[in-house]
């Protein structure tokens, strides 16, 4: 895998993709779909997804919706991090912070 951008990667086919979401000041409270289908988490604390690129369109698209109560502190947020099964090591992603006015953020995995 490689990081073209925060948001954009290069993988190959069939390379198993780990997206990490740490939440840093609240419960985790998430939302995550691959290419508009419901991803599971494999674990929590931190919340761990992991699918194969697979795109029949040349790449795959992670869509990831952050929620945050009016309870949560103002410094709170959530930390992407991705890995590829065939190397290039763990990628900081990007962040969603509490007062950012977007709590949504799409992951491209282009297909290489």
């Amino acid at each position: 895998m490689n990081q073209t951008d925060s948001g954009h990667y290069d993988v190959k086919s069939g390379e198993q993709v780990t997206l990490t979401i740490e939440a840093h000041g609240i419960a985790e409270n998430l939302a995550v779909s691959l290419n508009g289908n419901a991803l599971s988490p494999t674990s929590s604390g931190p919340a761990t997804y992991v699918f194969s690129a697979s795109a029949a369109s040349d790449a795959d698209f992670v869509d990831i919706e952050c929620h945050f109560s009016s309870g949560d502190p103002d410094n709170a947020y959530y930390q992407f991090y991705v890995k590829g099964s065939q190397g290039g090591g763990t990628f900081n992603a990007s962040s969603i912070r509490k007062k950012d006015s977007d709590w949504e953020a799409v992951l491209q995995f282009t297909l290489s």
